[in-house]
């Protein structure tokens, strides 16, 4: 498996897949090909049908801003993956030069079956069984698993990523207005936040403040605000509120980083055994991935044992399985900013069940459920796969009469 980096990547939203996997995939034509007089670039799949609400078509003119370029969104053409972008070059000499680019989740992009821009396999095992066994075996914490294979650097790597998601939660509690695009969706969390300062019986309610966090970031992604993703921009509102939780219970930065070693653990166990792509396998692929990791992170920080944060993420994962991603009209929005703040206090919900019911009695493991989740993203219909076609998507805009 790859580095755990991989899970946690600080960049702009709306969306990992649709802004930062396009960005990354422009960056990787220009500095491949020299003398490029035009390029078209075609999207297909989701990037198609919601790329304009994900600022899709705005990352790509501002990445090719000084090359003469065209956006196609080919809706039709069926694809084998739902994120493909096509590059078609032509350079100084007028030679033609075709790239098939795949934007899989997480900022990362896929070119002739290969990952772009990343380290080779940090990690000798692939699955939460095997990780678990040979901790086990060595008599150490998962927490110790990921520094031994990470190194230390990985700790001011995720200092970093803490820092950048407490800013983000405090710009998102200052923010007020209107959210870009024609939902006309207004900012909440600072009207939360102001609703709960009002009474003092309110104000120190632990999953009050959970909500709000999560209300903030997540809002402050459908803004274009720079974010964490975890694993992706759509769900980066989950982790936060959990991280409030355990800084209202006092648990320290130090020990909350600790937690984050083991959130992504299980985010990129997912991303290499399944997927974290709401175009490919829906919601549950996002939000449900994210809410395993903040609840494994709880798990680890409050210092349940190894079975325990096992059985915390499989909890969250399981009771996610089937959770579709029908966005109102392509925008990170609806549902998107309320379903984060739902499975931050579902991540807590799945901690606490882990920390009574028996591990020794479950029938379900992590990765069985990991492989239902993918199962499941598959047998989806492709208008509950991030195409916005059917459920919200399709419900709102017969609504408003479209």
């Amino acid at each position: 498996m790859r580095s755990i980096k991989e899970i946690f990547v600080i960049g702009y939203g709306p969306s990992s897949s649709h802004t930062m996997g396009p960005a990354f995939a422009c960056e990787y034509i220009l500095e491949k090909y020299n003398d490029i007089k035009n390029i078209k670039v075609t999207l297909f799949g989701s990037l198609a049908l919601t790329g304009k609400g994900h600022l899709t078509d705005m990352v790509i003119d501002m990445k090719l801003k000084d090359i003469s370029h065209s956006i196609v969104f080919d809706e039709k053409t069926e694809v084998s993956h739902p994120n493909t972008m096509q590059f078609a070059i032509t350079l100084s000499n007028n030679e033609q030069v075709e790239e098939t680019i795949l934007s899989v989740g997480g900022g990362t992009i896929v070119v002739n079956d290969e990952v772009v821009g990343l380290k080779d396999d940090v990690y000798p095992h692939h699955t939460l069984t095997e990780i678990v066994d040979y901790c086990k075996k060595e008599k150490i914490s998962l927490v110790d698993y990921v520094k031994k294979y990470e190194g230390d650097e990985i700790i001011s790597y995720l200092g970093k990523v803490y820092d950048a998601i407490e800013e983000s939660r405090t710009n998102g509690i200052k923010a007020s207005g209107e959210l870009p695009g024609t939902l006309h969706v207004q900012r909440k969390a600072r009207q939360m936040y102001l609703n709960m300062r009002s009474s003092r019986r309110a104000e120190n309610d632990i999953l009050m403040n959970v909500a709000i966090s999560s209300f903030a970031v997540a809002e402050e992604n459908a803004a274009g605000g720079i974010i964490v993703i975890a694993p992706t921009c759509g769900s980066a509102g989950v982790l936060p509120g959990a991280i409030t939780f355990l800084k209202m219970r006092n648990y320290s930065r130090k020990e909350i980083i600790d937690g984050l070693c083991v959130a992504g653990l299980i985010g990129i166990i997912v991303k290499t055994n399944a997927s974290i792509s709401g175009a490919e396998c829906g919601c549950q692929a996002e939000i449900g991935v994210a809410c395993a990791m903040s609840a494994a992170m709880i798990a680890t920080v409050c210092e349940y044992d190894i079975d325990n944060i096992t059985q915390a993420a499989e909890i969250a994962m399981e009771h996610s399985l089937g959770l579709t991603c029908d966005p109102v009209d392509g925008y990170v929005q609806i549902p998107c900013i309320e379903r984060c703040a739902i499975f931050a206090l579902k991540a807590i919900n799945a901690a606490i069940l882990a920390r009574i019911v028996p591990p020794s009695g479950a029938k379900v493991t992590f990765d069985q459920s990991v492989q239902t989740m993918y199962l499941t993203g598959k047998d989806l219909n492709e208008g509950y796969r991030e195409t916005g076609l059917s459920g919200l998507g399709k419900t709102l805009k017969a609504f408003k009469g479209e």
